[in-house]
C-alpha cells in the first residue's frame, strides 16, 4: 500500500532527535490519519517499504540518507531531512543535492542554513522529550530545595559551562555536593562535583530531587552550532518541573521571555555567581508558575501541534 509519508530510520530512543523530532511528528501524523508510516530498522538489515510520496529522514543518520537516495531514484517521491547540529555547512549543501525539504528546528537554524542550500527551509520545532515525563504514570514533583543539576553530552558541559563554572561555585559559596551532574555513563567531566548516569528510562527519577536546572549555550567553542542550539534543554526542564537557571543566549531567551523567567537568566558569571546565592526553592516555585508552564508546553509542542504545522508547511 502507498503512503504518504515514511520515516526511515536505523537509530532508536536511545537517540535525542528520535524522542523530540521523528516519534511525536509520527505519532501525530497518525492521530491525523495522515497515512504515514516508520520503518525504525537495524543498519544493515534488509527492508521492505511501501512506497512513499515523502520520505523522512534524520540529518544525522547516515545509513537512512544513503538508502533514502536509492528509494527516492526508485519511486520518484521527495525527501524531508530532519535539521539539527550544523557542524558543517558542505554537510547540508551536499544532502541538498538528494533532499527536496529540510526543516530546522528553529529561526536561527533556518537563518544559519537558507543562504546555503537551494532547497526549501522550514522551521519546525521539536517536540517535548519524554523523559521529562513519566513513564509509567507515576508523578514524583521536584523537591523544594536548593539543589541544582545540570544534565547534557559531556561535550556541552566543556563548550558553554566549564568556563564560568568553577569559578562561579567558588564564589558563591555554593556547596558543589549540591550540584550533580548528569550525564553519559562512565564519563566523568570533574572530580569534585556529584555525577549520575544519564539513561532516557531513569531520568524523571533521578531528577525528583532537584529543583533547579542549570543551563547553558555560552559559545565557548567559538561555533555557530553551540550558539544556536534549540530550546530543547530549557523545555524538558521546565515540563520536569525544574526551575531553570539559564543563560542569556537567543533560543534561551525567547522561551524566558514568554514566561516570565527573567529572573534566572544569567549573562555572565557574576550573575551567576548572584543566582547561585540566593536559591530559595519554596520561595521560587511560589513565584514561578511551573504547573501552567508545563500545561502549555505540552500543549504548543504536543505530537498533534507539531504534526499539524508539518502539514501546514508541505501545503
Amino acid at each position: 500500500m502507498d503512503v504518504n509519508f515514511l520515516l526511515l530510520r536505523s537509530r532508536g530512543r536511545d537517540d535525542a532527535l528520535a524522542r523530540i523530532q521523528s516519534d511525536p511528528l509520527f505519532d501525530g501524523l497518525a492521530m491525523l490519519d495522515s497515512l504515514a508510516t516508520r520503518c525504525i530498522y537495524a543498519a544493515g538489515e534488509y527492508i521492505n517499504i511501501p512506497k512513499p510520496k515523502f520520505l523522512v529522514v534524520h540529518c544525522n543518520d547516515d545509513e537512512s540518507i544513503l538508502r533514502a537516495q536509492e528509494i527516492k531514484k526508485a519511486t520518484a517521491c521527495k525527501i524531508i531531512c530532519l535539521g539539527a547540529d550544523i557542524y558543517s555547512l558542505e554537510r547540508y549543501v551536499t544532502l541538498s543535492e538528494i533532499v527536496d525539504i529540510f526543516l530546522v528546528p528553529t529561526e536561527l537554524h533556518q537563518e544559519i542554513l537558507k543562504p546555503a542550500v537551494w532547497v526549501d527551509v522550514f522551521v519546525l520545532p521539536e517536540s517535548i522529550d519524554t523523559i521529562s515525563m513519566p513513564a509509567n504514570g507515576i508523578t514524583l514533583p521536584v523537591q523544594e530545595n536548593e539543589f541544582v543539576c545540570w544534565f547534557g553530552y559531556p561535550e556541552s558541559f566543556q563548550k558553554s559551562l566549564v568556563c564560568i563554572l568553577d569559578i562561579a561555585l567558588e564564589k558563591s559559596h555554593f556547596p558543589k555536593k549540591n550540584l550533580t551532574l548528569i550525564t553519559t555513563p562512565g564519563v566523568q567531566l570533574t572530580n569534585d562535583l556529584p555525577h549520575l548516569e544519564f539513561s532516557e528510562d531513569s531520568f524523571y527519577e533521578k531528577t525528583s530531587r532537584y529543583c533547579y536546572s542549570l543551563l547553558s549555550h555560552f559559545a565557548y567553542d567559538c561555533h555557530v552550532n553551540t550558539y544556536i542550539k534549540s530550546p530543547n534543554k530549557l523545555i524538558t526542564s521546565l515540563v520536569r518541573g525544574m526551575i531553570p537557571l539559564v543563560s542569556n543566549t537567543r533560543n534561551y531567551r525567547k522561551l524566558v521571555d514568554e514566561y516570565n523567567l527573567q529572573p534566572f537568566l544569567y549573562s555572565n558569571g557574576p550573575d551567576l555567581v548572584n543566582l547561585l546565592k540566593n536559591l530559595d526553592g519554596a520561595r521560587d516555585r511560589h513565584k514561578v508558575q511551573m504547573d501552567a508552564i508545563a500545561t502549555d508546553l505540552k500543549s504548543r509542542f504536543s505530537p498533534l501541534k507539531i504534526a499539524e504545522r508539518f502539514l501546514t508547511l508541505l501545503a
